[in-house]
């Protein structure tokens, strides 16, 4: 009978008041409040680092692209998405493409639409910067001009990440310094 009356009194009195209630959600907005900008942080990182892994992948496709046709493959960075390669030094961007350079002049700008093997564009709000706008990969030598990219963000210019192409055209990427990315 006791336990009854216990079960009873328990059964009724399930739940919580609005007081209760309030202060579980005063706390969860003040964690939440507190969490917002961290998320923030890692989403921008995941970005530049997206970004740079992209950009890797592509200077690799141009180096075993001029191995595998014999002919030179060229990575430029592009303004708008455009067929059209960014000229002069200290390029910036916010796409780029990989084609042949089927008449091996190692000129910055496709010759036809067939030659182009990848084009892409960045996420919102990433630009890449360039000490030279293209890189060209050459198969005979296994050999490419140098180059260092670097994918920043204007918005914050604290974090960026570096692509850097030697002359033997390996691509690597490396951590930055903060002032890596000037606009």
């Amino acid at each position: 009978m006791l336990l009854s009356m216990l079960y009873r009194n328990f059964a009724i009195n399930q739940g919580f008041t609005l007081s209760e209630v309030l202060i579980v959600l005063a706390i969860g907005a003040i964690l939440a409040g507190l969490a917002a900008p961290g998320f923030a942080s890692l989403r921008h990182n995941a970005a530049l680092t997206a970004a740079a892994d992209e950009l890797l992948g592509a200077l690799y496709l141009a180096q075993r692209s001029a191995a595998r046709t014999g002919l030179p493959a060229v990575f430029c960075l592009t303004p708008d998405g455009g067929a059209q390669c960014v000229m002069g030094k200290n390029a910036a961007g916010t796409s780029w493409q990989v084609f042949l350079d089927l008449s091996a002049s190692s000129a910055l700008q496709p010759a036809g639409s067939g030659l182009r093997l990848r084009q892409s564009r960045l996420a919102s709000g990433v630009q890449i910067r360039a000490t030279r706008p293209a890189v060209t990969f050459w198969p005979a030598a296994r050999a490419a001009t140098t180059g260092t990219f670097t994918v920043c963000d204007p918005r914050d210019r604290s974090s960026a990440r570096a692509v850097i192409v030697s002359e033997t055209g390996r691509p690597r990427i490396a951590e930055t310094e903060g002032g890596a990315c000037v606009f």
